[in-house]
């Protein structure tokens, strides 16, 4: 089968799909807030510090002009919605170019951090920076380890189980009404991850590090502990990696 014939019959598989209505940003004022982590564990006190992850420090000020950023994680169906416009390539589970049944409404995943990329071109936004990421994420609240508090259960999000992700939006926004900031899939964001990068990142809008081997990941997955689910938990992942527990959300600059 050509390249050309397959890419035909996979937008055949999608003619079914409606184009989706734009979702439904929040704005997150401008301002400044405390980016990273603020309390010590009992790890940090230790003297194993070659095999202690110490990215998410120094805690340090951050100002960030207003932004918006989508309520949600971007879904299987608002994904189809795109490749039936663009002809994109899909995600390698969607076999004979269709979501799973009854999979419609969960985030997309199986995603490289290009395609994530071009999907919030085609709709007219970009990835959120990581500062931005985590300032929503912590719901204009300083010092909190969740978005929902200094704890978090499975009642509050969707983690440590291991039967992979479920329908967004499903449980209790944050203070900014954004949904599945933990949990979920952990997202991809628009940095290029540097482990040292906040000890020197500029005080007002940190783009990231100009250049990288890894793109910086935020938020944890239905398959990770509540180590991993923190609003200041980083992660770094190849660009061009899939897997099914990282997915997205957009956000863009509020125009002046």
């Amino acid at each position: 089968m050509t390249a050309r014939f397959l890419t035909t019959a996979l937008l055949v598989c999608l003619a079914s799909v409606p184009l989706q209505a734009e979702q439904q940003m929040v704005t997150i004022p401008a301002g400044e807030f405390t980016m990273g982590r603020t309390r010590e564990t009992p790890d940090d006190k230790t003297n194993m510090r070659p095999m202690i992850l110490r990215d998410d420090r120094p805690a340090h000020k951050v100002y960030l002009d207003a932004f918006e950023i989508d309520t949600r994680e971007v879904t299987q169906s608002e994904y189809a919605s795109f490749v039936k416009a663009t002809g994109h390539r899909l995600p390698y589970h969607w076999q004979g170019g269709k979501i799973p049944d009854g999979a419609e409404q969960f985030p997309v995943y199986n995603v490289a951090w290009q395609d994530a990329n071009a999907y919030c071109t085609w709709a007219g936004k970009r990835l959120p920076t990581e500062a931005e990421w985590e300032k929503a994420a912590r719901g204009g609240v300083e010092g909190l380890d969740y978005p929902s508090g200094d704890k978090i259960t499975p009642v509050e999000a969707r983690f440590n189980v291991s039967d992979g992700p479920g329908v967004v939006g499903k449980f209790k926004p944050n203070s900014y009404g954004l949904f599945d900031m933990a949990g979920g899939v952990a997202e991809w964001v628009n940095d290029w991850f540097e482990a040292n990068y906040y000890q020197s990142s500029p005080a007002k809008n940190p783009p990231g590090p100009e250049t990288g081997k890894y793109k910086a990941v935020r938020g944890g997955a239905w398959s990770d502990g509540p180590r991993r689910v923190t609003v200041f938990f980083r992660n770094w992942v190849r660009p061009t990696q899939t897997t099914p527990n990282l997915g997205f959300r957009c956000a863009k600059l509020i125009l002046q």
